[in-house]
C-alpha cells in the first residue's frame, strides 16, 4: 500500500512537470563550459540539444565523502523564462541523470553509483554569453552503499558557464 502511494505521487509529479515543460519553452543554443562550487566543486559542461532540452556533465572534487572524485551527467528539461527582462532570461529546469563518486575514506567504499534528479535555474545574459546557475540535486545510490548508510543523499552547486556559440537567446 505504501509503495503504491509513493508510485502515485511520483507519477503525478512527473505528469505535472511534463505539462509545464510542454507549454513553456526556453530558446537557448550553444555549448557552455564553466566552474561549479558546492558538492561537487569543479568543471561544468552544458550542451543544448533543442529549444528546451540540454545535456550537462560535471567533473569535480567533493569533501562530502572524505576525499572524492565525482562525475555526473544529466538530461535537463527547461521552462520558459521567469522574467520578461530584455537583458537575459531565467528558466527553471528539472533533470534525470547518473553519478559516480570515487571516494578515499574509511567510512565509504571506493565507488558509489547512483541516480540524480537535478532541480535548478540558470540566468543567461543576452549581452554576454554567460550563464549563472544554481541547483539542488536529490540522489539515490544504487551501488556501493555500505549496510549502515542511507541510499538517499543530496548534491548541490552554484556556478557559471561561458557559452561558446554566443548568446543563448534569439
Amino acid at each position: 500500500m505504501k509503495g503504491q502511494n509513493m508510485n502515485h505521487k511520483i507519477l503525478t509529479a512527473l505528469a505535472i512537470a511534463s505539462i509545464c515543460i510542454g507549454v513553456a519553452v526556453a530558446r537557448p543554443d550553444g555549448l557552455g563550459l564553466g566552474l561549479m562550487g558546492g558538492n561537487p566543486s569543479g568543471l561544468s559542461l552544458k550542451v543544448w540539444t533543442g529549444p528546451h532540452v540540454a545535456l550537462d556533465a560535471g567533473l569535480g572534487y567533493s569533501l562530502w565523502y572524505g576525499q572524492a572524485l565525482s562525475f555526473h551527467g544529466d538530461v535537463l528539461w527547461h521552462t520558459s523564462s521567469l522574467t520578461q527582462s530584455p537583458d537575459g532570461y531565467l528558466p527553471l529546469y528539472i533533470g534525470l541523470g547518473a553519478r559516480v563518486v570515487m571516494a578515499n575514506a574509511p567510512d565509504y567504499p571506493d565507488m558509489r553509483i547512483g541516480v540524480r534528479v537535478p532541480f535548478g535555474l540558470e540566468y543567461v545574459f543576452n549581452a554576454v554569453p554567460i550563464g549563472l546557475f544554481m541547483e539542488v540535486v536529490p540522489t539515490f545510490d544504487v551501488s556501493g552503499v555500505p549496510p549502515d548508510r542511507n541510499f538517499f543523499g543530496s548534491q548541490g552547486s552554484v556556478g557559471f558557464r561561458y557559452y561558446f556559440s554566443g548568446s543563448s537567446q534569439d
